[in-house]
């Protein structure tokens, strides 16, 4: 057995532990003027989530104000989404299959469980842009610089979390957060890359409760994440394949697959990302009814691309720091619960391309000497979102009405600099969108529907190129991808409208406490010249059950 599958086993153990159904939470309580029968009733896990800010924090102390005593469910889920409306890297063919399972579970008055296990497969059609899982958490990208290297990509995921809340007296409440996730990537065709992913977050903290009207808490958080890439071609060939080394905006050099560089064949480099930070939480009670959460953070950020040995060289070191807020103002009676939620994070970035180059020792031996850095990015990233959400005749944990509406604003501005040369960039993009959810509780099922539509746009200026020092006309600029350049420009600024419906029935099953099938299906519509008309279509299906 390996480590790995010891680790999930683990896992499994603390998420999901093994329990007698709560017979409380088996009675189903009866709408008001629903005559003599007993409706069937089921707690919402979304709507349990919302209901205590705490259970959303970085601090997993908050846990002990989970406001049942438990609640899980699991569910097998697949996904297709087809359509042109994409951007640089994505598909216009795709589909995922997957599995999950979440659950909030109190061992007693002292303790609180939370878990979660999620397992994805991906299979995309037609991609090639970026040779990263997520290119904008890089802060490195490697392009492909034509379309004729297109192919098909696989993608699998797993996610694990665990996390423990204890009480040590009245006031005083710890907690610890473990988040794991592994992935392996791949496309199949040349130029190939076979791409490899872990990514690992712990938090503890602790909560006190000054008084009636007020709790605090803090916690430290930290985060390394590690996904190493190989470059390599099937059989042998004439073909040359270029790459765009990208140090931000599609500016950078273009450099052929062989013996050296950020693409050298049978080399594994990794890109590694490592953060540390704290937390601050306030929650303030100025009644039973109205509750002010408040949740503050920073985070250091540093890593590197390459593999730090004396033989094999670190191409760019990079460091950076990310400040967030969120909020969440609440109001809940017997039968309502209104949210009013904001955020906002500013991340400031910095990458720096190494100088080097490989020099042969006295034993025979080559080593890497380093003569310094440049720097070849400046990026600066600004998110902010608000939201409404009313939760109406809510009955034994489950809204009747489920109403929202929901805006986000992103903003970019950033500088690739390859002295004496560099580009400007500045996008921004916004979204406003609105749902509406309707749970019918009949004697023997409950029927869910929801309906959406949003609006999104944007603007800015795709590049502004220029130098710091004037420069003779012999002197070449950088490699720059025009054409991923517009489309990624384009794609983030477009307008284009959204419309989604989702469908979901829950009904009993003897050894659970439900079961369910929710479907949703999305349809985006893209406006202007660059996108004009085109449409990305997600069908969504899951089966699943509560317990």
């Amino acid at each position: 057995m390996t480590i790995r599958n010891i680790l999930f086993l683990l896992f499994l153990m603390i998420c999901c532990p093994f329990r007698a159904q709560n017979t409380n939470d088996s009675i189903p309580q009866a709408l008001p003027g629903a005559g003599v029968y007993q409706a069937f009733s089921l707690p919402d896990f979304a709507f349990i989530r919302q209901s205590e800010a705490w259970l959303c924090s970085e601090n997993a102390a908050g846990l002990q104000y989970l406001p049942v005593s438990d609640i899980s469910f699991a569910e097998a889920y697949m996904s297709k989404n087809d359509g042109n409306f994409i951007n640089y890297y994505q598909s216009d063919n795709s589909y995922k299959w997957g599995a999950l399972t979440e659950s909030y579970y109190r061992l007693n008055p002292l303790i609180v469980f939370y878990g979660k296990v999620n397992y994805s497969n991906f299979n995309g059609k037609n991609m090639g842009g970026s040779a990263f899982i997520n290119p904008y958490y890089n802060v490195l990208d490697i392009v492909e610089t034509t379309d004729d290297t297109r192919g098909t990509k696989n993608l699998e995921t797993y996610n694990l979390i665990g996390a423990v809340s204890a009480n040590l007296s009245k006031a005083w409440s710890i907690g610890g957060k473990v988040d794991y996730k592994a992935a392996n990537y791949a496309k199949f065709k040349d130029l190939r890359h076979v791409n490899s992913f872990f990514d690992v977050s712990a938090t503890v903290g602790i909560s006190y409760q000054l008084n009636q009207w007020m709790d605090i808490g803090v916690n430290y958080f930290y985060r390394r994440s590690v996904e190493s890439i190989e470059f390599k071609m099937y059989g042998t060939t004439d073909k040359r394949y270029f790459s765009l080394v990208n140090f931000g905006s599609f500016y950078g050099r273009t450099e052929e697959f062989g013996e050296n560089g950020y693409t050298e064949k049978s080399a594994v480099n990794p890109t590694v990302n490592t953060f540390n930070g704290a937390s601050l939480q306030l929650n303030l009670k100025a009644t039973d009814q109205w509750h002010f959460f408040n949740e503050l953070s920073y985070k250091s950020r540093e890593g590197y691309y390459g593999k730090r040995s004396p033989s094999t060289p670190v191409y760019t070191e990079h460091k950076g720091s990310v400040m967030s807020y969120s909020g969440v103002l609440s109001f809940r009676n017997k039968q309502q619960l209104h949210v009013l939620n904001g955020s906002a994070d500013r991340e400031k970035l910095e990458n720096f391309e190494n100088v080097w180059r490989k020099e042969n020792t006295t034993g025979g031996r080559t080593d890497i000497v380093y003569y310094g850095n440049t720097k070849v990015l400046n990026r600066t990233v600004l998110n902010a979102n608000v939201g409404y959400t009313a939760n109406l005749n809510i009955i034994d944990n489950c809204p009747e009405w489920t109403l929202s509406a929901e805006a986000d604003w992103h903003n970019r501005q950033q500088t690739v600099s390859q002295h004496p040369f560099y580009r400007k960039q500045t996008i921004r993009f916004w979204d406003v969108g609105a749902q509406a959810g309707r749970n019918i509780v009949q004697r023997k099922s409950i029927l869910g529907f929801t309906l959406g539509v949003s609006y999104g746009s944007g603007g800015g200026t795709a590049k502004n190129d220029g130098t710091y020092i004037t420069v003779s006309s012999t002197q070449e600029p950088p490699k720059s991808l025009d054409s991923r350049l517009e489309q990624e420009y384009k794609y983030l600024t477009a307008k284009h409208f959204t419309g989604n419906i989702g469908v979901k029935y829950s009904f009993p099953v003897h050894f659970v406490k439900s079961g369910y099938v929710r479907a949703n299906y999305e349809l985006t519509n893209a406006l202007g010249d660059y996108f004009k008309n085109q449409k990305y279509s997600s069908a969504f299906l899951a089966v699943g059950c509560m317990f």
